[in-house]
Protein backbone atom coordinates (compact mmCIF):
# COMPACT_ATOMS: atom_id res chain seq x y z
CA UNK A 1 0.00 0.00 0.00
CA UNK A 2 1.10 3.41 -0.70
CA UNK A 3 1.25 5.87 1.40
CA UNK A 4 -1.12 9.06 0.89
CA UNK A 5 -0.05 13.15 0.75
CA UNK A 6 -2.05 15.64 0.56
CA UNK A 7 -0.76 18.06 -2.49
CA UNK A 8 -1.45 21.52 -2.20
CA UNK A 9 -1.68 24.63 -5.21
CA UNK A 10 2.04 26.27 -4.46
CA UNK A 11 3.29 23.02 -5.29
CA UNK A 12 1.83 22.45 -8.57
CA UNK A 13 2.34 26.16 -9.47
CA UNK A 14 5.98 25.57 -8.15
CA UNK A 15 6.38 22.67 -10.53
CA UNK A 16 4.69 24.59 -13.73
CA UNK A 17 6.53 27.35 -12.84
CA UNK A 18 10.48 26.61 -12.24
CA UNK A 19 10.23 22.60 -12.97
CA UNK A 20 12.63 22.53 -10.18
CA UNK A 21 12.45 20.42 -6.35
CA UNK A 22 8.70 20.17 -6.55
CA UNK A 23 8.37 19.27 -10.09
CA UNK A 24 11.25 16.16 -9.64
CA UNK A 25 9.35 14.96 -6.23
CA UNK A 26 6.15 14.10 -9.07
CA UNK A 27 8.67 12.93 -11.91
CA UNK A 28 10.39 10.17 -9.30
CA UNK A 29 7.53 9.13 -7.65
CA UNK A 30 5.96 8.32 -11.02
CA UNK A 31 8.94 6.19 -11.43
CA UNK A 32 9.07 5.04 -7.87
CA UNK A 33 5.30 5.03 -7.09
CA UNK A 34 6.10 5.39 -3.30
CA UNK A 35 3.55 8.07 -3.09
CA UNK A 36 -0.51 8.16 -3.65
CA UNK A 37 -0.70 11.87 -4.22
CA UNK A 38 -4.89 13.58 -3.61
CA UNK A 39 -6.18 17.08 -3.63
CA UNK A 40 -9.16 18.46 -2.59
CA UNK A 41 -11.55 19.33 -6.17
CA UNK A 42 -11.12 22.98 -6.35
CA UNK A 43 -6.77 22.38 -7.00
CA UNK A 44 -7.25 22.33 -10.73
CA UNK A 45 -9.96 24.97 -10.26
CA UNK A 46 -6.95 27.14 -8.32
CA UNK A 47 -4.43 26.33 -11.34
CA UNK A 48 -6.60 27.56 -13.65
CA UNK A 49 -7.50 30.65 -12.48
CA UNK A 50 -3.36 31.71 -12.39
CA UNK A 51 -2.88 30.04 -16.13
CA UNK A 52 -2.05 33.17 -18.03
CA UNK A 53 0.19 34.25 -15.37
CA UNK A 54 1.68 30.98 -14.85
CA UNK A 55 2.32 30.74 -18.56
CA UNK A 56 3.57 34.05 -18.53
CA UNK A 57 6.04 33.40 -15.32
CA UNK A 58 7.06 30.08 -17.22
CA UNK A 59 8.51 31.51 -20.53
CA UNK A 60 6.18 28.10 -22.07
CA UNK A 61 4.06 27.32 -24.86
CA UNK A 62 0.87 26.95 -24.23
CA UNK A 63 1.12 23.33 -25.57
CA UNK A 64 4.47 22.78 -23.36
CA UNK A 65 2.28 23.89 -20.21
CA UNK A 66 -0.74 21.62 -20.80
CA UNK A 67 2.05 18.56 -20.87
CA UNK A 68 3.67 19.01 -17.91
CA UNK A 69 0.10 20.18 -16.37
CA UNK A 70 -1.60 17.07 -17.66
CA UNK A 71 1.24 15.19 -16.50
CA UNK A 72 0.96 16.41 -12.62
CA UNK A 73 -2.79 15.94 -13.16
CA UNK A 74 -2.16 12.40 -13.76
CA UNK A 75 -0.14 12.14 -11.00
CA UNK A 76 -2.81 13.33 -8.42
CA UNK A 77 -6.34 11.88 -7.53
CA UNK A 78 -9.01 14.54 -7.00
CA UNK A 79 -11.24 13.72 -3.63
CA UNK A 80 -14.50 15.29 -3.64
CA UNK A 81 -15.50 17.47 -0.66
CA UNK A 82 -17.88 15.44 0.81
CA UNK A 83 -15.01 12.71 1.37
CA UNK A 84 -13.47 14.96 3.88
CA UNK A 85 -15.99 17.80 4.69
CA UNK A 86 -16.65 16.65 8.11
CA UNK A 87 -13.50 17.03 9.29
CA UNK A 88 -13.43 21.13 8.22
CA UNK A 89 -14.52 22.81 12.14
CA UNK A 90 -10.91 20.75 13.59
CA UNK A 91 -9.12 21.71 10.29
CA UNK A 92 -10.07 25.60 10.58
CA UNK A 93 -8.82 25.12 14.30
CA UNK A 94 -5.63 23.93 13.00
CA UNK A 95 -4.95 25.51 9.70
CA UNK A 96 -2.41 28.21 10.37
CA UNK A 97 -3.78 29.91 6.96
CA UNK A 98 -7.99 29.87 6.43
CA UNK A 99 -7.43 29.43 2.51
CA UNK A 100 -5.50 26.18 3.52
CA UNK A 101 -8.58 24.47 5.56
CA UNK A 102 -9.73 22.00 2.70
CA UNK A 103 -6.18 20.59 2.73
CA UNK A 104 -5.82 20.29 6.29
CA UNK A 105 -9.48 18.41 6.50
CA UNK A 106 -8.25 16.16 3.66
CA UNK A 107 -5.18 15.62 5.39
CA UNK A 108 -7.06 14.96 8.88
CA UNK A 109 -9.86 12.99 7.07
CA UNK A 110 -6.71 10.49 5.37
CA UNK A 111 -4.53 10.37 8.11
CA UNK A 112 -1.69 12.00 6.36
CA UNK A 113 0.93 14.34 5.59
CA UNK A 114 0.46 17.72 3.23
CA UNK A 115 3.04 18.56 0.51
CA UNK A 116 3.85 22.17 0.85
CA UNK A 117 6.51 24.38 0.05
CA UNK A 118 4.19 26.82 2.51
CA UNK A 119 6.61 26.90 5.15
CA UNK A 120 3.58 28.93 7.22
CA UNK A 121 1.81 25.35 7.34
CA UNK A 122 4.28 23.69 9.95
CA UNK A 123 3.63 26.45 12.58
CA UNK A 124 0.82 23.59 13.67
CA UNK A 125 1.69 20.17 15.14
CA UNK A 126 -1.66 17.97 14.02
CA UNK A 127 -0.50 17.74 10.48
CA UNK A 128 2.93 16.32 9.24
CA UNK A 129 3.86 19.17 6.28
CA UNK A 130 6.51 18.07 3.83
CA UNK A 131 8.48 20.59 1.80
CA UNK A 132 9.60 19.80 -1.93
CA UNK A 133 13.24 19.36 -0.58
CA UNK A 134 11.95 16.70 2.74
CA UNK A 135 9.62 14.48 0.04
CA UNK A 136 12.95 14.52 -2.54
CA UNK A 137 15.33 13.12 0.51
CA UNK A 138 12.86 10.19 0.91
CA UNK A 139 12.11 9.43 -2.63
CA UNK A 140 16.26 9.75 -3.60
CA UNK A 141 17.45 8.13 0.24
CA UNK A 142 14.94 5.30 0.15
CA UNK A 143 14.00 7.11 3.80
CA UNK A 144 11.10 5.89 5.60
CA UNK A 145 7.68 8.23 5.55
CA UNK A 146 7.06 9.04 8.64
CA UNK A 147 3.44 10.73 10.08
CA UNK A 148 2.99 12.39 12.52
Amino acid sequence: MLVIIVVDANVIISALVVKGVSYRVFLLNFLLNKFDFIAPEFLWREVEKHKAMLLEETKLSPDEFDEILDFLKEEIVIVPARDFIKFLPEAEKVSPDPKDKQYFALAIAFNCGIFSGDLKLKEQSKVKIYSPSELLNILQNGRKYCHG
